[in-house]
């Protein structure tokens, strides 16, 4: 299954006559079954045979793009499923010469048109704004005539500006002008030129134009123009305005003083323009007219050419025999296809008309072959976040077979959430119905990433779904979807459903305790004052974490406890299945060394601690805690909690062991009998709370039974003096009995004291039975295997080669002794050096001891991922929502909290939170998992297909 390794690949060499190789080759892209191989890597470019080819169609492609650009200008599409028949690539090519030089001319001429209108229009500008100009100066009594040459003539500007105001016109003014349209952003900058330049003596009126107009330098540009004229006085400032008005981008244009002379060049450019906008417009037809008859065929010549082009550049790796005028091609192929190649072959010469048939050779070669999988849709997302770390080794296993699995289950881990991970869900679901109709979008980089990744969100949404029931949030809010929860409060128990029945007798008010209690079938096992034999468990919530947990004070602890282990747990198994590859790898290849040496002592070492590390934490789970008991200091015995059966003068207990019933806090009220006998130490519910019961055990031989019950420790553990209260005192005298309750052992202490303490584990840290043994063993195991895993194999692999070498100079003495004058033979040897290979053991074996501490370490991510992102949600829940929502009372404050809280689950859970889980995701697949047996040392294979044209022509966008 090429899933699981790599496809089995062949060096084929072909043999293809001149006249069917393009042939031959286009039949061959069509199905993408061989890589060749660049035979002529000694030449430059230049120097290959189909060189001008592939010129020719990089300048077809240039044409094509150019004639594609207008098109997208002219706003025109073209039709879809139309078949269109490409021509000869040489026609084609002088086809496209020739209307490329066309269109270019046609349009070079439209421009110089287009220009010419846009400087008509900014002059009817002109002349209508400076007709307006001209009127207010003539109302103010300013006359106009040509600039004095004479620099020492002057006038006086400010008679234009003072003639409203003082009533009077001022005569005998003579100014000359400067008309013209100018950007209006450069207005201002212009003005404080003029100003400086002309020491004040001008008057610069200015009018921005309503709608944009085009640049008459740049008609493909919009740019916001305004109307000017500056009045001044003499020759010398007309120079200097020129000169400045030329520097800003401005156009010029001329604007009589006379009313009638201003009407008669009106009425000239709106003819000009009527003229031009005519011929404008037929000439824009024209052009679309041209590009409407090849718009349905540009897509097709481009595809055609970008083919032809990949056709030539393969060809350009081929060796050409000028003795039997054939060419010489080799190439990677998977042995799978080699049917369909042969069929390939023989198509392309009866295409070609060809008379002799292309040869078909399998090469024997010690080159590496690339690597290739055939990876269903859902897989190739995961293939490529494996290939961006490094293509796999030839026929080595691939991650992504697992991975494709466990990357979307351990995002899912941290990023457990029914909300969130439904939305995700969802969105894949929709980039994988609407695939084929989003296909022509995967080209863009931002949304061709979450496209080509669409299964893999998909997956991943569901195992955060998954994860959420588990964790039991939906947007940080938990439900009890799967029935009530297993927690009691008195307080909260308001329909009495889950009080204890025996409560009452007990002396305790549960309906006004704070106190929450686990919901027990105690009814059923002990009822009216007489015990059914039946054994009291726990009612636990269905599935996923109690919603009880919610809003207490240890929430926390009690979540953390769970996630960090499972962290621990995920981490474990998941470094175990990395060594297990090493494993696959070991057999296919058959590297008995590496097996042996290698796997088998890693495989020791990480499962010696880690793996026992895990076996501790199931263990703990699976263990009832309150049934669990330190007997006389000495053993862990378990008490499942079942009410003793006895009779009415409560002496005789008929089943052990088991727990006794509800009774009096005080021994004193109970007169003689069993009971009365006990001592002390033993009244377990010493003080005035009592309990359900005791726990009570028959312990000892027929000749010195004892009938021990539970001690109370509570602030006196005298009884877990390891001198006095032992099994030996025990059978002499019942008051050195003891048994009292075991607490869960710390797994962090465990650890730790298994290194510090080596062979002791006290009782009540107990989990299995025969611990500090167990211990003593797997540290020695893990010791020794260190050292397996450093010598052995550097040192056989040197033996092995001395051994191949001494082989090598006897084979080469018994050929030399029938030869004259033959050589030493020492040739052809494969170089060992057994320092450099030490060292590399060396390396290896150090970053694997390391590497398990620090990698196991480092899946404690998913639990602190985990958390943040729970807290993030649940704060961002009652920060918005809860207390200034609904706490307002305001149906619009209600809205606006709600419209908030969806942006920060949209913007930072939805967005941030998850591109920070898929890297966390990255990182334990690339590093704790992949570096356990991974090599990526591999090279891709790229075959020559039609279908993947921007890999052979190494281009993009193609």
């Amino acid at each position: 299954m090429s899933q699981f390794r790599s496809e089995e690949m062949c060096l084929v060499q072909l043999f293809i006559q001149s006249e069917a190789a393009h042939a031959t080759l286009q039949e061959l892209g069509k199905g993408g079954s061989i890589q060749f191989k660049d035979l002529n890597s000694d030449k430059s470019a230049f120097q290959r045979l189909f060189v001008q080819d592939v010129r020719r169609c990089d300048d077809m492609s240039r044409i094509l793009r150019l004639l594609k650009g207008m098109t997208e200008s002219e706003k025109m599409k073209p039709r879809p499923n139309n078949e269109v028949e490409v021509e000869h690539l040489h026609e084609l090519h002088d086809q496209l010469v020739d209307m490329e030089k066309e269109l270019k001319d046609h349009t070079g001429s439209m421009q110089q048109l287009l220009r010419q209108k846009i400087e008509l229009e900014e002059h009817r500008h002109v002349l209508r704004e400076g007709a307006q100009w001209f009127q207010q100066a003539y109302s103010r009594g300013v006359s106009f005539t040509a600039p004095q040459t004479d620099p020492d003539q002057g006038v006086e500007l400010t008679g234009m500006e003072e003639g409203i105001t003082a009533g009077a016109p001022r005569a005998g003014s003579v100014l000359g002008h400067i008309a013209g349209c100018i950007p209006t952003a450069n207005i201002f900058d212009m003005s404080q030129t003029l100003f400086r330049a002309t020491r004040g003596n001008m008057l610069l009126k200015h009018e921005e134009i309503n709608a944009p107009m085009y640049d008459p330098t740049k008609p493909e540009e919009e740019v916001a123009k305004s109307v000017f004229v500056i009045f001044f006085s003499g020759e010398r400032s007309r120079i200097k305005i020129d000169k400045i008005v030329d520097s800003y981008g401005a156009t010029k244009y001329r604007l009589p003083e006379q009313v009638p002379q201003q009407d008669e060049i009106v009425k000239q450019v709106d003819e000009r323009l009527k003229d031009l906008s005519m011929v404008l417009e037929k000439t824009r037809d024209y052009r679309r007219g041209k590009l409407e008859n090849i718009l349905d065929n540009i897509d097709p010549w481009m595809l055609h050419v970008q083919r032809e082009k990949a056709v030539f550049h393969t060809l350009n790796m081929f060796n050409y025999d000028v003795t039997h005028k054939c060419l010489i091609a080799e190439g990677w192929c998977p042995t799978a296809d080699m049917d369909n190649v042969r069929d390939a072959l023989r198509q392309g010469t009866i295409r070609s008309g060809a008379t002799v048939q292309t040869v078909l050779n399998v090469v024997k070669t010690r080159e590496t072959p690339p690597t290739f999988f055939r990876n269903a849709k859902i897989a190739q997302g995961t293939q490529s976040i494996v290939d961006a770390y490094g293509m796999a080794r030839y026929q080595e296993f691939n991650p992504a077979v697992f991975s494709v699995i466990t990357f979307p289950f351990l995002f899912g881990v941290m990023f457990g959430d029914i909300g969130h991970g439904f939305m995700m869900a969802m969105t894949g679901v929709l980039l994988v119905l609407y695939e084929k109709k989003l296909e022509h979008l995967a080209n863009d980089e931002m949304f061709g990433t979450l496209y080509k990744g669409r299964y893999n969100i998909l997956l991943m949404g569901i195992f955060a779904t998954y994860s959420g029931f588990i964790y039991n949030e939906l947007f940080a809010v938990p439900l009890e979807i799967f029935g009530d929860t297993a927690w009691c409060s008195g307080e909260l128990d308001h329909s009495n459903s889950c009080l204890d029945p025996n409560s009452a007798a007990m002396g305790v008010n549960v309906t006004t305790s704070l106190q929450k209690w686990m919901r027990r079938d105690i009814e059923s096992a002990y009822h009216d004052g007489t015990s059914t034999g039946k054994e009291v468990v726990w009612e636990v919530y269905p599935f996923g974490t109690d919603p009880g947990w919610a809003h207490t004070a240890n929430k926390l602890n009690s979540v953390n406890s769970f996630k960090m282990k499972f962290a621990i747990c995920a981490g474990v198994v998941q470094m175990v299945a990395g060594v297990c590859c090493k494993l696959m790898n070991t057999l296919y290849f058959k590297d008995d060394l590496t097996m042996y040496f290698v796997y088998i002592p890693e495989m020791i070492f990480i499962n010696s601690i880690f793996g026992y590390l895990v076996l501790l934490i199931l263990i703990k789970w699976t263990t009832n805690w309150d049934t669990m008991f330190i007997l006389n200091n000495e053993q862990v015995v378990s008490i499942p909690q079942r009410y003793c059966m006895f009779s009415d003068d409560h002496k005789a207990i008929t089943n052990l062991p088991c727990w006794t019933p509800p009774f009096e806090y005080d021994r004193a009220h109970v007169a003689g009998g069993f009971w009365d006998r006990l001592p002390e130490h033993m009244w377990c519910m010493k003080g005035e709370t009592p309990t359900a019961g005791c726990a009570v055990m028959e312990w000892g031989s027929k000749d010195a039974k004892r009938m021990i019950v539970e001690s109370n420790v509570f602030g006196d553990n005298t009884v877990q003096n390891l001198e006095t209260f032992t099994g030996d005192n025990c059978k002499n005298d019942i008051n050195f009995c003891s048994l009292w309750k075991q607490s869960p052992p710390s797994l962090l202490d465990s650890l730790i004291k298994m290194f510090m303490e080596i062979g002791f584990v006290p009782v009540e840290n107990q989990i299995i039975a025969g611990q500090g043994g167990l211990q003593v063993f797997l540290i020695f195991i893990a010791f020794v295997s260190v050292p397996t895993l450093l010598f052995p194999k550097p040192l056989l692999l040197k033996k092995r080669h001395e051994a191949t070498q001494h082989q090598q100079l006897h084979d080469d003495h018994d050929s030399d002794d029938g030869a004259h004058g033959g050589g030493g033979g020492h040739g052809g040897h494969g170089e060992f050096e057994f320092g450099e290979e030490m060292v590399h053991q060396m390396i290896h074996t150090i970053e694997y001891v390391l590497g398990c501490i620090s990698n196991t370490a480092s899946y404690l991510r998913l639990w602190a991922l985990s958390l943040a992102h729970a807290q993030l949600s649940e704060v961002f829940w009652e920060k918005t929502v809860v207390e200034i929502g609904l706490e307002s009372g305001g149906a619009f404050m209600l809205f606006v909290c709600i419209t908030a809280w969806a942006c920060f689950t949209v913007g930072v859970l939805m967005g941030m939170e998850s591109l920070s889980a898929f890297l966390h995701a990255l990182r334990l697949h690339w590093v704790e998992f992949m570096n356990k047996f991974y090599h990526g040392d591999g090279y891709k294979f790229i075959p020559f297909s039609f279908s993947n044209l921007a890999a052979i022509l190494g281009e993009e966008g193609v």
